[in-house]
This record gives C-alpha cells, sequence and structure tokens, in this order.
C-alpha cells in the first residue's frame, strides 16, 4: 500500500528559530491523519443532503459561512450556500458518504491530497496571523470556532480558530512550500518551533519543546 506523502517534508525538518528577544513564541507545524472531503450538492435536493451529513456526521451541517460545527472526528464548513467542507480522521467517510448521499444527492469529492494543514499555536499566534490575512483577528469578530476563506500571499486559503490561540490553516498543495516559507519569515520577530500533530489533537495545544511561554 502506498504512503501519503506531504510536500512539507524537507521543511519540517529545518527546527526552529529563536526570536528577537530569545525566545520561541510560537508552534507552527503541519497537522497529518486528516482527510479532507468536499460535499456539493443542489438547490433541489439540499436539505436531503444536509440531512445524510447530519445522520453521518452526528451533528448538524453549518448553515453559517464563518463558523464550524463538529463532533467527535469530524469538522465541517460551509465553504459554499450548496457545498461543505469535512476535515476529519475517519478514512471511511467518503465512501460512507456516498453510500448516504446518493448520486441523485450530491457528489463527494476527496481532496486531502489537494490540501495540507497547517497548524499555528502560542501567544504569537494573533500577531503573525495579522501579517499574514487580511481579516480582522480581534476576539469579537473571529472568535473560537470561526473561519475564514481568504488568502496567504496571494495564495487562497481557509483560516480556522481552533482554540484561543490555535488556528488551522488550509493551503493549497501547490503552495505549501512558498506559504510555509512566507510563514515562517513573518514569524522570525516571534521566534518559533516546528512541530507535527496528529488531526485527533486539533483541540489541544500542539506539543513542543518551547523554551519561552511569554
Amino acid at each position: 500500500m502506498f504512503e501519503r506523502t506531504t510536500s512539507l517534508a524537507g521543511c519540517l525538518d529545518a527546527g526552529g528559530r529563536d526570536g528577537a528577544e530569545g525566545g520561541r513564541r510560537l508552534r507552527i507545524g503541519e497537522v497529518r491523519g486528516t482527510s479532507l472531503v468536499q460535499v456539493g450538492t443542489w438547490t433541489e435536493v439540499h436539505a436531503a443532503c444536509a440531512a445524510a451529513l447530519a445522520r453521518v456526521c452526528g451533528c448538524d451541517p453549518p448553515a453559517s459561512p464563518r463558523v464550524a460545527t463538529d463532533r467527535d472526528a469530524h469538522r465541517l464548513y460551509r465553504i459554499a450556500p450548496d457545498q461543505w467542507w469535512i476535515a476529519t480522521h475517519d478514512e471511511a467517510l467518503p465512501a460512507t458518504l456516498e453510500r448516504e448521499i446518493g448520486a441523485a444527492g450530491g457528489a463527494v469529492t476527496v481532496l486531502s491530497d489537494a490540501r495540507v494543514r497547517l497548524a499555528i499555536d502560542g501567544v504569537a499566534a494573533k500577531a503573525l496571523l495579522s501579517r499574514l490575512v487580511p481579516l480582522d483577528l480581534r476576539d469579537a469578530a473571529f472568535p473560537v470556532g470561526a473561519f475564514a476563506q481568504t488568502g496567504v500571499h496571494h495564495a487562497p486559503a481557509l483560516l480556522d480558530r481552533i482554540g484561543a490561540a490555535r488556528y488551522d490553516l488550509y493551503v493549497l498543495t501547490t503552495y505549501a512550500v512558498s506559504t510555509w516559507e512566507w510563514t515562517l519569515d513573518q514569524a522570525l520577530p516571534f521566534g518559533y518551533d516546528v512541530v507535527v500533530t496528529a488531526a485527533a489533537d486539533r483541540s489541544r495545544p500542539m506539543n513542543s519543546t518551547t523554551r519561552d511561554s511569554r
């Protein structure tokens, strides 16, 4: 069986760097073990497709294009009026969705190889992201659970606020290396560790050997 590889394999080996004041206030890395599934439907069968999603994922799909919903292995995003993304570590989800939705109810597309999921965690996460994305990241405008489709250095991306100081960034695989390099360049003043985390750890801070917790 083939093993999934990552376009960031060489980048992750470089390790972290101290910031301007000698500490490391960020943990930046890749989230592995994620399957990303897109479900598209049509107006006439939208309600039936949404009901099938709810049965399979155990939660109602989000009605808002700015707030994600999640349950156990699945996190759902509404990316268009008739489209959702599901980030999951359940590899059987695409086949299950195809059976439940049916060909007449919608289309299920696996995007796992088309996106790389980055994670940015730490007390300087918001300060770093303010250099990367044209979004209002204040708590009132972008609380925990919010997401937005945006861009990083002219490349499309989806930013998801997982926790108080944890954000996940989905980027096109084609632009993963350039986005990674740009992110680290903007993180230099704060200092950072490079880490790899599992999809199941999305609700917790990423483990690392951070030497300064400021």
